[in-house]
């Protein structure tokens, strides 16, 4: 890898942040609200038919009077991005596992800060992961292991990124 791609993938990571789940809007979003928020960042597409299939499956809590709370969107977020490396029903199994575990404002802020600091090891910012949290469960090695998947897809895709933009 080049330089130039080194110093850009570090400044992607550097700048990637997720909201932590008090951060999340508590006001009652709109479908199409919910849509243009989450988008900001997850990679890939969120459009309203998947929101509301989402709602069909069980997988995030429905709308309340047409809006969605912080449960919806924190759940959204998290399947962004685990959808792209597994099957809904394992990603439906873990979110059984976590309510039987974890508070969602727990498990939703322990994923935001495992996915930051994984990218930033795979990346090459550190090089070994950071601890996270203060426990260590068999709930939350499953969680590493699924993100860690997940940062080598982001990895990957930004370098892609970076070789299509010269290219172009």
């Amino acid at each position: 890898m080049n330089e130039e791609y080194r110093r850009r993938l570090a400044q992607y990571v550097v700048d990637f942040r997720l909201p932590r789940y008090r951060e999340l809007p508590d006001i009652g979003l709109h479908l199409e609200q919910v849509t243009r928020y989450v988008a900001r960042y997850v990679p890939g597409p969120l459009t309203g038919s998947m929101v509301s299939n989402y709602v069909k499956q069980k997988l995030i809590p429905g709308p309340t009077k047409k809006a969605y709370y912080q449960d919806s969107i924190a759940y959204l977020i998290f399947l962004s991005y685990i959808k792209t490396v597994m099957p809904l029903e394992d990603i439906r199994l873990m979110m059984q596992v976590q309510k039987s575990s974890y508070q969602l404002q727990v498990a939703y802020d322990y994923f935001c800060d495992e996915l930051e600091n994984l990218l930033q090891c795979v990346c090459g910012l550190r090089d070994t992961p950071a601890v996270v949290g203060t426990t260590r469960t068999q709930e939350k090695e499953l969680l590493r292991t699924a993100l860690m998947s997940i940062t080598y897809k982001i990895y990957l895709d930004q370098y892609l990124n970076l070789i299509r933009q010269e290219t172009a």
